[in-house]
């Protein structure tokens, strides 16, 4: 390695470590402000006791299996928007595993290493890059519009919301328009095979319910999230109305994903969730937030890992002109 050579990487080493050091502090100022205005006590804090009154575990893992159910369906929408644009459709299977495994690049800080996952992920599935990228980031768009309606009631109730949120809202607001302009999706989407050196006459053409389609499949999905988590804190032997939960915790998910400097939204999700359920669980609320986090955490690691394991111990044919011999 020459001298210039290990300049360049120092100076990459520490760009990245002060980029992640911003990162985390930006991440614990935002959650400190937000537990503060809510007037939470360090005894809530440390204690989670309070959150686990009376555990029915039947309830807890039924309310694990409805979430897994919906990380499943959200991927299989990945899949059928796949379709959609024109690529092969992976099925259920093949849409858990690459979407599940690319999620993993959420809890790395940035929001790009998703993204960089689904297109490794798509390519090796023989989706072309720019139609399972295009397809995740279509998606996740849609999934923020779903999260921000089931959401929005518990967004209303939120005193003071700052500046960006609204911004937000107004962004979400614009795509959904956008995408209900066939078009001006079609011109999007011929613009995406082009710069993929595709050709565009071959871009998929959105009908004009495109848009609201997709609103409505992952308005639906959120609802099926919601209720997983209202099935949890009710498993958790607390009292809560399903639609608040519901609410509070996809308003939690928006604004966590939107606050991009945090991976995977921790601590700004789990605040803005303490604030939405500390009115009607009192101090239980901490300990909600946190045991949320581990328990989507949990669900959404396990069946990616699986997936992770297979890809790696999984044995792939060879062409037969190499006599039918596989690799070891």
């Amino acid at each position: 390695m020459t001298a210039v050579t290990r300049g360049r990487w120092w100076r990459r080493g520490w760009g990245r470590a002060l980029r992640w050091t911003l990162q985390l502090v930006l991440t614990v100022l935002v959650t400190w402000i937000i537990i503060s205005q809510v007037g939470v006590t360090l005894d809530e804090a440390l204690t989670l006791d309070r959150a686990l009154p009376a555990v029915q575990w039947w309830m807890v893992a039924t309310s694990a299996l409805l979430l897994l159910a919906c990380f499943g369906i959200t991927a299989r929408l990945w899949g059928r928007m796949v379709a959609e644009l024109g690529a092969p459709d992976p099925g259920w299977i093949g849409a858990n595993r690459i979407v599940l495994s690319a999620n993993l690049g959420r809890y790395l800080p940035g929001k790009v290493w998703q993204v960089a996952g689904l297109a490794v992920l798509s390519r090796r599935e023989g989706i072309p890059v720019s139609l399972g990228v295009s397809a995740g980031v279509l998606g996740q768009a849609f999934h923020l519009v779903g999260a921000a309606v089931v959401g929005a009631a518990a967004l209303g109730a939120l005193d003071g919301m700052a500046l960006g949120v609204w911004v937000g809202f107004g962004a979400l607001a614009v795509f959904v328009v956008a995408t209900a302009l066939p078009s001006l999706l079609r011109g999007a989407f011929r613009l995406i095979f082009r710069v993929a050196r595709l050709d565009p006459a071959s871009a998929p053409a959105p009908d004009p319910l495109f848009g609201p389609r997709w609103v409505v499949l992952h308005t639906l999905v959120w609802c099926g999230y919601g209720v997983a988590f209202a099935v949890l804190v009710r498993g958790l032997g607390l009292d809560g109305g399903t639609f608040a939960l519901a609410a509070s915790f996809s308003a939690a998910y928006l604004l966590g994903y939107l606050a991009i400097f945090a991976p995977a939204g921790i601590g700004v999700r789990e605040g803005v969730l303490i604030a939405l359920l500390r009115p009607s669980l009192g101090a239980a609320a901490v300990g909600v937030a946190v045991l949320a986090r581990v328990w989507m955490t949990l669900v959404e690691l396990l069946p990616a890992g699986l997936f992770a394991l297979w890809a790696i111990f999984k044995r792939t044919p060879v062409d037969s002109d190499s006599g039918g011999m596989t690799d070891g």
